[in-house]
């Protein structure tokens, strides 16, 4: 992936988060182990066009000012009602060092029980690892070939990773799951033909 850039601007104390918005600017924040925290806004239509390429495991080089850090985005919050976000964290790593992110999963093949009317179930699009900057990814293939029967599953343990990544996520973390088809109940919508009740009434005979 090409090296992504992002410019930000010292956030004055004064400015309040609403102002920013209205403005289409991000309040936001970076620090890490050897970067005293910094207040800092962004212009969102560029925040939100880098962070599609970048998602939570990609550097990106942010220019604060005089300072070029590399950071990666670490955490965020959004409006619950719009989904626009409305603050960021970034986090500057420190080459050599390692840094605990979320890397995005990708599931390739098909599962031999989804073909024959198994439900895939993905439960987790991404898990939790430590490695160190130069290792990260955009993404981790997960096989789905191997599930070939329904009620299988593949856990976060099951996942093939080298031995530079340490697996934060917990190792029995179903991430993906084959489900019982569901079994469509048909009502009988027919109509009920009414009952007709017989009375019999006796004549008498002249």
């Amino acid at each position: 992936m090409k090296n992504l850039n992002l410019t930000a601007e010292i956030r004055s104390l004064e400015e309040k988060n609403s102002h920013l918005r209205q403005n289409k600017k991000i309040p936001a924040v970076v620090y890490g182990k050897k970067q005293e925290p910094i207040s800092i806004t962004l212009e969102y239509s560029e925040f939100l066009k880098t962070f599609r390429l970048s998602g939570e495991s990609t550097i990106i080089n942010l220019k604060v000012g005089k300072k070029d850090l590399d950071v990666l985005v670490h955490d965020f919050q959004k409006e619950p009602v719009t989904g626009e976000f409305i603050h960021i964290d970034f986090f500057a790593i420190t080459k050599g060092e390692a840094v605990t992110t979320h890397i995005h999963l990708n599931f390739i093949w098909t599962s031999q029980a989804v073909k024959e009317g198994g439900i895939l179930e993905e439960l987790h699009k991404e898990i939790e690892v430590r490695c160190l900057p130069a290792n990260l990814v955009d993404h981790f293939d997960v096989d789905l070939s191997v599930l070939t029967e329904i009620g299988q599953n593949i856990k976060a343990g099951d996942l093939n990773l080298w031995d530079k990544y340490t697996l934060i996520t917990p190792a029995d973390e179903v991430i993906v799951h084959i489900g019982k088809p569901k079994t469509e109940v048909i009502e009988d919508t027919a109509p009920v033909a009414p009952t007709t009740e017989v009375v019999w009434e006796e004549k008498a005979w002249e």
